[in-house]
């Protein structure tokens, strides 16, 4: 399952969050104290053994929570095995690809809503359940002789379903041993028990529990499908020694001062992953920790595996881990370099290591773990502040870990680090800001309206392609082309439509696409990316500001060909949203301001609507139809809201609305901007070969 939106209501400093849509890899922004760990940790309401603390409720609503509030509520999209397995074990149910859960302050357990499917909540006798699976052979055992009856112990059928297929088995096979031995005399009775026993019916992957189809479909989900959330937040740091008799009085369930040597804070759950992952039994070591040659061949075997495991996840030169025994029952954890070149340095104990490189090992220890494990896959991780010690080059090591683990994750990350953003799609950035007047966190898509201060690592982000070709000397000049674009909602369409197109003929994918935010930030962001190396082009609209910042490029020996105007079969462009067929961008508007227009008497905009105010291009004819409606409290229309809407749509691949046409006009903007790419490359090459003959001469 993938959350796609959720909200949280009365929960700490959040009176409501509004319902916000994510990603699959989803960065909430903000500063200290906003709410983005409140965010993370409501989430986790929705696990299904979660417990609802009073002390966790919101003081604000406290007459609202003297009735039934939902605290956290969480739309999930169902992938396509998941849909198999419910349509499987209930095929006379319609299709469900989406499931909402919810929990309330009234009740403890995670509630189900099921779109608007019809379910039953009608005891069903017919239901394939445990439930009556049970009560088929209790039935049936008040037919056998009482003299045989009154020797069987049922209580297998008496209580709950087995946990899991290995219990069924287990218990099954007992009850049947022990009615053959009971029914010896009794063939007859026999043959009836086998028909039941053998039935394909009555395996355990076949049944269900439940009595009826509603709670026979709850008891599912929640066993089979129902979504994990791992909260992480100090990933544990461990330093190198561990005392491994206190670990074993730890496994033990006693609790210990410390289970590392010297160490003042427990560090149990990291330790137990580090061996966890090196498959490293403690307690076999500790048989033969008084053989030197068996503790060494069991300790460089686990220091292989340890190796392996963890080298995919790490950036820069490999590493290799070395467990080594140490009197006083002290298990040390040694770091090596592994260069290029196979040369080995470094060598040391971890506790030696920088405190950027000792957080490092241990976040990568515990997602390695965490996420290998059976009961996290598919599992939504939310990361409270990755990284958030480490220098800005590991930030960008652990950002690209995090994207590998979006893959067969879902991953929710609260941070402030520009070096940790690095998807501005509306849906994978949201920005969280806190009313101090209120004490109340909101949070919002349209991320180019916060504050200063919430903005600042944003603006970093954005830019940090010119930061990482100054201070990073191994990338050198950068092989991909930086296109400047004057506003967030250029980003935004270039990004979304590349994606959405998934053309390589024409696919720029990744674009390195900078917003200058307004017109004046162009000429000066051209000039740096241009003199720290990169190819950069500037795309702009045809109003009156740009062509003179167009010529203004030119007096600063900008070629020509770097800048591209929005044009579109000869014709030039108003701006990027003319490349949306205008029916398909109407449907945006009317979604968006769907409300506000119905309470002026419109059902939807149309076409006609909009081309009789005979402006050039579809914004400022949207723009004049609010300007008209000025007096009736419309506003000012907001076309970041529909860049939103529509760029939300393609991540959520919810594009029904979009056109094929509407498709190739934009095919038609990434062959413009790849044509001038290579006009300009040819131009470098040629004059590069210029320079070089005269060299020679």
């Amino acid at each position: 399952m993938r959350l796609r939106k959720f909200r949280v209501r009365a929960y700490r400093c959040i009176h409501d969050s509004g319902e916000i849509t994510v990603g699959d890899l989803a960065a909430f922004v903000g500063r200290n104290e906003s709410g983005k760990t409140t965010i993370l940790q409501a989430l986790t309401l929705l696990n299904r053994d979660e417990k609802v603390s009073e002390l966790d409720l919101c003081d604000e609503l406290s007459e609202e929570l003297k009735g039934e509030i939902r605290l956290a509520e969480g739309e999930f999209e169902l992938n396509s095995n998941e849909i198999r397995l419910l349509k499987q074990s209930f095929p006379g149910l319609p299709e469900m690809k989406k499931i909402k859960l919810f929990r309330t302050n009234k009740k403890q357990k995670v509630q189900y809503e099921f779109e608007d499917i019809q379910i039953s909540e009608e005891t069903d006798r017919g239901l394939n359940s445990w439930e009556n699976f049970s009560k088929q052979i209790l039935n049936f055992l008040d037919t056998i002789p009482n003299h045989l009856r009154i020797q069987i112990d049922t209580k297998l059928f008496d209580g709950p379903p087995p946990k899991n297929q290995e219990m069924f088995d287990s218990g099954m096979a007992e009850f049947s041993n022990q009615f053959h031995v009971i029914a010896v005399q009794e063939p007859k009775v026999i043959e009836e028990w086998e028909k039941i026993y053998e039935s394909p019916e009555n395996q355990f992957s076949k049944l269900l529990s439940g009595e009826s189809e509603k709670s026979a479909l709850e008891n599912f989900i929640a066993s089979e499908l129902h979504p994990r959330f791992v909260y992480f937040s100090d990933y544990k740091k461990i330093y190198g020694n561990i005392n491994l008799n206190e670990y074993l009085r730890e496994e033990k369930g006693e609790r210990v001062g410390s289970i590392e040597f010297v160490e003042e804070f427990d560090k149990a759950e990291t330790v137990r992953n580090l061996f966890y992952l090196a498959e490293l039994d403690i307690k076999a070591l500790d048989e033969v920790k008084g053989t030197p040659s068996k503790c060494i061949k069991i300790l460089n075997t686990a220091s292989n595996r340890l190796t392996k495991k963890l080298n995919p996840a790490w950036k820069g030169d490999p590493i290799h881990v070395e467990l080594r025994y140490n009197p006083g029952n002290i298990m040390s954890v040694v770091i090596s370099d592994i260069h290029r070149d196979g040369t080995v340095t470094n060598t040391g104990l971890l506790n030696r290591r920088a405190e950027g490189f000792k957080w490092t090992f241990s976040f990568i220890v515990n997602f390695a773990a965490e996420t290998q494990r059976a009961e996290l896959k598919e599992a939504i991780l939310l990361l409270d502040e990755p990284a958030r010690n480490l220098h800005p080059t590991q930030q960008r090591g652990i950002s690209d870990l995090l994207k590998s683990l979006a893959g067969s994750n879902q991953v929710l990350y609260a941070t402030h680090s520009p070096f940790m953003i690095f998807d501005y799609t509306p849906g994978n950035l949201l920005v969280v800001e806190l009313d101090k007047r209120k004490h109340l966190s909101k949070i919002f898509y349209d991320y180019w309206n916060a504050d200063d201060k919430t903005l600042t690592p944003i603006l970093y982000g954005l830019s940090r392609g010119l930061v990482e070709s100054i201070v990073d000397r191994e990338i050198g000049t950068n092989s991909r082309p930086v296109i400047i674009v004057e506003t967030m909602s250029d980003a935004m369409y270039l990004n979304a439509f590349d994606k959405f197109l998934q053309d390589p003929n024409i696919s720029m994918n990744p674009l390195n696409v900078v917003a200058a935010y307004n017109k004046n930030s162009v000429l000066p962001l051209a000039i740096f990316y241009r003199n720290h190396g990169y190819r950069t082009f500037i795309l702009l609209d045809n109003s009156e500001e740009s062509k003179q910042i167009s010529a203004q490029l030119v007096s600063n020996e900008f070629s020509p060909i770097q800048t591209i105007f929005f044009e579109r079969e000869g014709k030039n462009l108003e701006s990027i949203e003319d490349y949306v067929v205008l029916e398909d961008y109407l449907h945006a508007v009317n979604q968006t301001y769907e409300i506000r227009l119905r309470k002026e008497g419109y059902s939807n905009l149309t076409s006609r609507d909009v081309t009789l105010k005979e402006k050039k291009g579809v914004l400022d004819n949207l723009k004049k139809i609010w300007e008209d409606h000025r007096d009736d409290d419309w506003g000012q229309f907001d076309n970041e809201e529909i860049t939103r809407y529509i760029c939300e749509k393609i991540t959520l691949e919810e594009t029904d609305f979009l056109s094929d046409k509407t498709k190739d006009q934009f095919r038609s903007l990434y062959r413009l901007i790849a044509e001038r790419i290579r006009q300009y490359q040819n131009v470098v090459t040629k004059s590069d070969l210029a320079k070089f003959q005269r060299a020679r001469v």
